[in-house]
């Protein structure tokens, strides 16, 4: 069956296709999919997430007109490098010069899940990196610089394609102020049990003391979770976790839950 192509600024193909465990007729089907696309559009190969399914498989037709069928491809060496001009159905018309490796060496497995290795080099080593590229969310823009980047979006929004090639991270910077806070939180709470233990006046002076200074240090790291986080919201504008009002919303608890442990220590500690 021919499927539609995933076309720029559709994120489909961003999506980091996950291995096959099911060398099954479903798996067969995906790969006729994948040739009758690839005859109907006259391209050599692709790789599932063009056509917006997220497997790790990949097919090539080789020039003696029998195809390669890969599954689940690793890339376990290369060397030597060249500079390749590239032109992708995800991005239509906008040919782009990147840097390749002129030979690698792969393992991946057949559609009847049987190990296999391979060594490509030239054309064929080129056209796997690009495929493979696809498999783990890739796309020609990852291998550009920033410039070129700006470039190519200014290019194709030219040609009506809108978008963006900005993507959220999974770990955010302004998350690590976050997991500090919970972590001073966690030993200002330890503080409350206090009054069950008879300590010495003098103990029970630097455990308030402390709790003072964790509080001080909260604050700070709550206007650096601030400062980054603003950043960051500029950075990654379409990222709803990166938005003000989630961040204003995260910084009130951690305030209250701070405020409420401050005050039951100052009531409990002196």
């Amino acid at each position: 069956m021919v499927r539609d192509i995933v076309v720029y600024p559709d994120k489909r193909v961003r999506i980091k296709a996950a291995d096959v465990r099911k060398f099954d007729e479903a798996l067969a089907s995906v790969i006729q999919d994948l040739k009758d696309t690839m005859k109907a559009h006259n391209v050599k190969a692709m790789a599932a997430t063009q056509i917006a399914i997220p497997m790790s498989v990949l097919v090539i037709e080789q020039e003696d007109g029998n195809y390669l069928e890969v599954v689940n491809p690793r890339i376990i060496g290369k060397k030597g490098s060249v500079m390749s001009t590239e032109e992708t159905l995800y991005f239509p018309d906008t040919p782009h010069t990147v840097q390749r490796y002129e030979m690698i060496r792969l393992v991946y497995e057949d559609p009847q899940g049987n190990q296999k290795a391979l060594k490509a080099e030239g054309d064929l080593a080129i056209t796997l990196q690009r495929k493979i590229d696809y498999l783990f969310g890739d796309t020609i823009a990852s291998r550009i610089g920033e410039d070129n980047r700006k470039s190519l979006e200014k290019e194709l929004a030219e040609k009506g394609l809108e978008g963006s090639f900005e993507t959220c991270p999974t770990v955010f910077m302004k998350d690590y102020f976050t997991s500090m806070m919970q972590k001073v939180l966690f030993f200002m709470g330890l503080t409350l049990l206090t009054p069950l233990f008879s300590f010495a006046r003098e103990t029970v002076e630097k455990i308030w003391s402390f709790d003072k200074y964790a509080t001080i240090v909260i604050v700070l790291l709550m206007i650096g979770y601030f400062a980054v986080g603003i950043w960051e919201g500029k950075k990654y504008t379409s990222c709803t976790s990166c938005q003000i009002g989630n961040m204003i919303g995260t910084a009130v608890r951690y305030a209250l839950v701070t405020a409420a442990i401050t005050t039951a220590a100052y009531f409990l500690l002196n």
